[in-house]
């Protein structure tokens, strides 16, 4: 909590790169180079302080990338819609059913899960909301593609794995396009891990920031399906995390990051930071890369 509310007074205090330079510093041991970065973190800020698509913003907004998805991929993959809301006020809950999900639309870390509505703090979760719909992610951590995302709370289905104590995450790491290897989050809310697997699903020896599970997670039936939707949503972007959850036999899409750990995930060993850095290549034409 101290950590968190010390980079916070760091954010105010300094301009973009200043935040990334101090911070970048302080997590690795060593200076940010965006006239030359080097490691995947590296790569991932000067993609967030360099590359300013607008694509980036609709990307990233949990609402507005539905549509985005539904054209590459299809509707098919997208979690039930229950509601879009502006204001917490605009949520009826009596209509709602009993297991529910809500998210904030423009940041992460937003999301209030009830799994039984007659057990569920409405007043709690609508003063928890409101001090979303007042937050701007790009002001609190500096990616710049939240900055002009309309603040907003959408409602989805509710989704859960047999015997997991929370909802599996398969994230694809893509690099120009190409997923490379998943990212298995499990037990989030309880004791976090994290693994990684080849497209294969053979387990790979490294980390990230989170202790490894012992225990292998189950290989899914529709494993070549889901990388396959990765690979279609990568297309186009330099390194990109591409995100779903897989229910049943259903495949169902989660979102699409470009800016993971905000630029400062630690991965154990380090050298592999290097190693997929190298993996991204950046434009050397690009004037913002120049400039620095």
């Amino acid at each position: 909590m101290v950590k968190r509310y010390a980079l916070r007074i760091l954010r105010k205090l300094t301009s973009d790169e200043q935040y990334y330079q101090i911070r970048y510093y302080f997590t690795f041991k060593r200076r940010l180079n965006l006239k030359a970065p080097d490691t995947l973190m590296a790569k991932i800020i000067w993609q967030n302080l360099c590359d300013r698509a607008p694509i980036y913003t609709q990307l990233v907004d949990k609402y507005a990338v539905r549509d985005y998805v539904g054209k590459k991929i299809g509707a098919q993959y997208l979690n039930t819609l229950y509601g879009v809301y502006e204001q917490v006020e605009d949520i009826d809950f009596n209509i709602l059913p009993k297991s529910f999900v809500l998210k904030g639309t423009h940041g992460a870390d937003m999301i209030l899960i009830c799994t039984d509505k007659s057990q569920f703090d409405i007043s709690n979760a609508k003063k928890t909301m409101r001090k979303w719909l007042s937050t701007n992610f790009y002001k609190l951590w500096g990616e710049h593609a939240y900055d002009k995302v309309p603040p907003r709370i959408i409602c989805e289905q509710y989704l859960a794995n047999a015997h997991e104590s929370a909802l599996v995450d398969f994230k694809y790491h893509c690099f120009h396009g190409e997923p490379k290897h998943i990212q298995i989050d499990r037990d989030r809310f309880v004791n976090h891990t994290l693994n990684f697997y080849d497209l294969e699903w053979n387990r790979l020896p490294f980390g990230l920031w989170y202790p490894q599970a012992k225990e292998d997670l189950y290989k899914p039936k529709n494993l070549e399906t889901m990388t396959q939707l990765a690979r279609t949503l990568a297309q186009g972007f330099k390194f990109v995390r591409v995100d779903f959850y897989n229910v049943e036999g259903h495949i169902y899409f989660g979102e699409m990051t470009f800016y993971p750990c905000n630029g400062f995930g630690v991965f154990d060993p380090v050298e592999k930071d290097f190693e997929f850095g190298s993996w991204v290549q950046l434009d050397k034409d690009n004037p913002k890369l120049q400039a620095h």
